[in-house]
């Protein structure tokens, strides 16, 4: 994947409404402008800017654009990973199949998509809804395990999946968090840039 490809089919589609949420989120944040004021960012401005953030990312860490949407979507799995329901183990003897519960289903499912071969932008966008709708339920119920979950793309809230993000911290050594994203043109920070711009295309979608 490209990323003027990926640009192109999701910020490329915004209607004026979500392009003006998607600018909010972005600049300021991981973009700025030095001359041109905020308001006056069209979606062409901010299409190529985006783009610009994508080339110094692959410059800086040496990454191709594919291995930075891979960064993403483990990333993104990870965060959500450790709260699905289990498949229950079939119990000794029974002749009573139990059931998958649906998070654990939709979560299987989002990780076929990942592992695809040659994962296109709608491979991205119908993963990553599968994966932020399972957070926004995780989120909902204080972080503890789901077993189901609202697929609706109308229950996203992206400053909450963000914020989750961030917060998201590390056990397996040290308590530290997740994400390292202190620095601009690195990949964490790079995988919030592509999470931001896919929740709105997901919203997008829905309008």
């Amino acid at each position: 994947m490209e990323y003027i490809d990926f640009v192109v089919e999701t910020l490329g589609s915004f209607d004026d409404y979500t392009f003006e949420m998607l600018k909010k989120a972005l600049v300021g944040e991981y973009l700025s402008f030095s001359v041109i004021k905020e308001d006056k960012v069209s979606k062409e401005v901010l299409s190529e800017k985006v783009c610009d953030y994508f080339e110094k990312v692959t410059i800086k860490t040496g990454k191709s654009f594919d291995k930075l949407i891979e960064a993403y979507t483990k990333g993104i799995a990870y965060v959500v990973g450790n709260n699905i329901a289990k498949v229950p183990k079939a119990k000794k003897n029974s002749q009573v199949k139990e059931d998958t519960p649906r998070a654990a289903k939709y979560y299987e499912k989002a990780l076929t998509i990942k592992n695809s071969r040659n994962l296109s932008t709608r491979n991205l966008i119908d993963y990553s809804r599968i994966i932020f709708c399972l957070y926004m339920e995780i989120i909902k119920n204080n972080y503890s395990v789901i077993d189901n979950f609202d697929f609706s793309s109308n229950v996203l809230k992206p400053d909450a999946v963000i914020n989750g993000m961030k917060m998201k911290e590390d056990f397996l050594i040290v308590k530290k968090k997740y994400f390292n994203i202190k620095e601009l043109y690195s990949i964490d920070t790079c995988t919030f840039v592509i999470a931001v711009i896919l929740l709105y295309t997901i919203i997008n979608e829905r309008i």
